[in-house]
């Protein structure tokens, strides 16, 4: 009877110290945990993707102005038609050295259309980034609720396990005392095995999880990442309807989309346009050299009696005046037929196939945002279940299996079967808070705005 009353006295301690201090024990501190805002600020200041993405919409966003310039103006600077007997500048009349300026201009229209093509791509651009932005919230999201989940389970598992280890001290004894038998022993020992084997594979799932939280952060990889604290469900208010309507006007694939669609359709604009001449004026200066006064020249002259004669006459000085020129030409669509038809009928193809692309990706948000919602509701009653009617049933369960072995009308099978049931649906519990807060977070990515 002593015997009885010790082990009794025993278990009722160790009892009583797993339900009172169990959740304090594995419940997160505050002090010094991991806060979500904070690393989520932390990714959007120095995860490299979403700099490389900001980065290249920054570029997008010098193209416009470059798109409604005109093409640089061409110079070209020579000389025409010098004597090549002495390659004297002044031998000739003819003989000039020219400057010559050229610019393209294209008709009224082309630059403005060819900027707004460029700002709509700009534009598109920055809608790709805030969609690796939003990406980027929900990877983030994501890990730190994976990363909750792991470390309570850990926590669960540990406990759990210390409570079997202690239960199997006290079948050890009793079957040591003939009080016990060999079969509870072992199903102690199987049972603190199983969870061993969940313990190895909780904290190597956390080790991962970690990981993945420093690469999102651009944290180095010897980087401590603390636990996150105890979580309650996020209140959700918001209906379908709400967040397909909140999807149309913020989802940054849909305005991607959008822009690129007003993009397509002003590079339809232009295409037509290219049935249509550009201009090229080009003006020309010639200057040329004055001729020079030559030491004396040759003419026929006559004598007294009328004979002719070779006389030598002094040169004269001669201007010769500068020269201006001005042309302009044209381009002449002579191929339009396999040019600028073909790329009238390649832009009217892609405005309908960015159409197309539109229509079945709000398809798709529209589907996404109604299966997370069913997900939702189904977490929050999930949630609500666990933590108001199954873990008190199963604890009350447990304890009625306790008392029942303190007075020998159950067996300690059935006690580690409840116990095992209790450790589960605590796990579950924290898996599916997790769960459902990770869906919040793919709500905010799909429609495009912080919510929570």
């Amino acid at each position: 009877m002593k015997m009885k009353s010790a082990a009794f006295f025993f278990f009722s301690s160790v009892w009583l110290l797993f339900v009172v201090w169990a959740p304090l024990l594995y419940a997160q501190s505050d002090q010094g945990a991991l806060d979500l805002n904070q690393i989520i600020e932390e990714a959007l200041s120095n995860n490299p993707e979403l700099k490389g993405a900001q980065a290249k919409a920054a570029a997008y966003r010098e193209r416009p102005s470059q798109a409604a310039s005109l093409e640089d103006p061409r110079i070209s600077l020579g000389v025409q038609n010098i004597a090549t007997d002495d390659f004297d500048f002044n031998s000739i009349d003819m003989t000039m050295k020219v400057i010559e300026l050229s610019q393209e201009v294209p008709l009224p229209g082309i630059l403005s259309l060819k900027k707004e093509v460029a700002v709509h791509e700009a534009h598109a651009m920055e809608k790709k980034a805030n969609e690796v932005e939003f990406s980027l919230i929900k990877k983030v999201k994501q890990a730190y609720y994976d990363l909750y989940y792991l470390t309570n389970a850990i926590a669960v598992t540990e406990e759990n396990k210390d409570l079997l280890e202690k239960f199997l001290a006290i079948t050890e004894t009793r079957y040591a005392v003939g009080k016990g038998i060999q079969q509870d022993v072992l199903k102690a020992q199987v049972e603190i095995s199983k969870i061993t084997e969940k313990l190895i594979d909780f904290e190597q799932k956390k080790a991962s999880t970690a990981a993945e939280l420093r690469a999102l952060l651009n944290r180095p990889p010897e980087a401590a990442i603390p636990d996150p604290p105890a979580i309650e469900k996020t209140a959700f208010t918001y209906t379908p309807e709400d967040l397909q309507n909140i999807a149309l006007e913020c989802n940054p694939a849909l305005n991607d989309l959008q822009n690129i669609l007003k993009s397509r359709e002003s590079e339809y604009q232009l295409a037509k346009k290219e049935y249509f001449p550009s201009l090229m004026f080009t003006a020309a200066y010639g200057q040329r050299e004055d001729a020079k006064k030559s030491g004396s020249m040759m003419a026929t002259g006559y004598t007294m009696g009328g004979e002719p004669v070779e006389v030598s006459l002094p040169g004269e000085d001669r201007d010769r005046s500068d020269t201006f020129s001005f042309m302009v030409g044209f381009t002449v669509p002579l191929w339009f037929h396999s040019k600028q038809s073909r790329k009238v009928k390649e832009t009217l193809a892609l405005m309908e196939e960015t159409k197309s692309h539109q229509q079945a990706m709000k398809n798709e948000i529209f589907f996404g945002i109604k299966d997370i919602c069913e997900r939702e509701r189904r977490g929050s009653k999930l949630i609500d279940l666990y933590k108001n009617n199954i873990i008190p049933q199963a604890q009350a369960s447990l304890d009625s299996a306790r008392a029942g072995y303190e007075v020998g009308s159950v067996d300690f099978m059935a006690l580690i079967d409840n116990q095992i049931t209790l450790f589960d649906y605590q796990l579950s519990y924290h898996e599916v808070l997790a769960d459902y807060e990770k869906d919040l977070a793919k709500i905010e990515s799909v429609v495009g705005r912080r919510l929570f």
